[in-house]
């Protein structure tokens, strides 16, 4: 019976110490192939980081919840203030800074969903271009007001990043309102394929064809990752047309720190991303401390960076988009020249001069009361004295 007591005991102590037995062995390794290849759980990682893992999570649900307490108040003031057209396409703009956070933040906690959590912010950041497009749009009151305003210009074709070498040539030709519509078509594309490629992302990786940031020529990652690469080029070129056609008319709508911020979130999320995993991991500038393998050291490093940029962004993104704005843009018409700012008309000092005559004495319906015609158009009081 006591022999009986004792195995049971141990194996409830074998149980208990079996997830960290591969741990305690992976550290007393050198960098070995092993090491580069093991994917820790949550509990393995702040296991393994000490002290120090424990701080970081501490450090990143405060700039998460920072996140997403600035992205309340923000869509709170958009929601009571900003102009109907404005609202949703606003809210849905400013969803990029918690979402994108959220992944981060996750990401830095479960290193083994890192390839499904940098899936969802490609894609969904794809989502927010797009939308940021249509607000540019929506400021303009629509694609015919847009072609109007910016017309007899051309539209910067030759650009970034798809056409900004010398030897590209473009067409010079006056904006049309078939030109904006194939913009909107190059921006729209890019969360299609962002969507059937993180599908494809995902089935590869089940068949064990597809390894995240893996770039041997006889894995599936670097050929998806070309595509992607290719659709977000141009996305992203049609995109910096579009903004740089807007950018004079549209100041007024603080339209250039809005951009700026959002641009400086995709440089954040996509660009660092290809500097630390194409150059610095491969160069071996990122350590290997076992059982931090490069990969997930690399992995922990951009996730805690970008979750401190993208609370800096919001803090700014907050500012700006709680700014009084016009509805749309003045086509520098008479029948357009009422605005409304955050919901209450401008006062218009032309409205009243109709109203006026030369003395300054209000009219009512065009006539001024007290006084009547005579002959030919000529006004006159009640005692028949002309008047002034």
């Amino acid at each position: 019976m006591a022999m009986v007591t004792e195995t049971a005991e141990t194996s409830t102590i074998d149980l208990t110490t079996m997830d960290m037995t591969n741990l305690t062995l992976i550290t007393s390794l050198t960098c070995t192939q092993e090491v580069l290849d093991f994917e820790p759980s949550c509990l393995q990682f702040l296991d393994a980081m000490g002290i120090a893992g424990w701080c970081l999570l501490g450090m990143a649900t405060v700039a998460f919840l920072v996140l997403l307490v600035m992205y309340i108040d923000t869509v709170t003031h958009v929601i009571q203030h900003c102009h109907v057209p404005h609202k949703e396409t606003t809210a849905i703009v400013l969803t990029v800074y918690p979402v994108v956070g959220l992944c981060s933040y996750l990401g830095l906690l479960f290193q083994k969903a890192n390839l499904f959590l940098d899936a969802a912010a490609q894609l969904w950041f794809a989502l927010c271009m797009w939308q940021f497009f249509c607000l540019t749009v929506t400021y303009f009151g629509g694609e015919s007001r847009f072609v109007a305003k910016i017309k007899g210009t051309v539209l910067p074709w030759k650009g970034p990043p798809c056409c900004c070498w010398p030897c590209c040539i473009c067409p010079k030709t006056t904006a049309t309102k078939r030109q904006i519509r194939f913009v909107k078509i190059l921006v729209m594309q890019h969360p299609w394929v962002q969507l059937i490629v993180s599908i494809f992302q995902v089935t590869l990786w089940l068949e064990g064809w597809y390894t995240h940031m893996d770039m041997r020529p006889n894995n599936a990652y670097i050929y998806i990752y070309l595509l992607s690469t290719f659709s977000f080029g141009f996305g992203l070129w049609a995109f910096i047309v579009g903004f740089k056609a807007s950018l004079r008319q549209l100041q007024d709508f603080h339209y250039t720190p809005k951009i700026i911020t959002f641009q400086l979130c995709l440089v954040f999320l996509r660009l660092q991303a290809i500097i630390v995993n194409s150059i610095l991991v491969p160069s071996g500038a990122i350590p290997c401390l076992p059982p931090i393998s490069p990969r997930v050291f690399a992995n922990t490093l951009l996730n805690s960076l970008l979750l401190g940029q993208l609370v800096v962004l919001s803090v700014l993104a907050r500012h700006y988009y709680k700014l009084p704005t016009p509805m749309i843009v003045h086509l520098n018409n008479v029948s357009e020249s009422k605005e409304e700012v955050n919901g209450k008309p401008e006062k218009n000092l032309n409205d009243f001069s109709s109203a006026l005559v030369p003395n300054g004495t209000p009219t009512i319906n065009g006539k001024t009361p007290g006084l009547r015609e005579e002959g030919e158009g000529h006004l006159v009081d009640h005692n028949g004295d002309p008047a002034v």
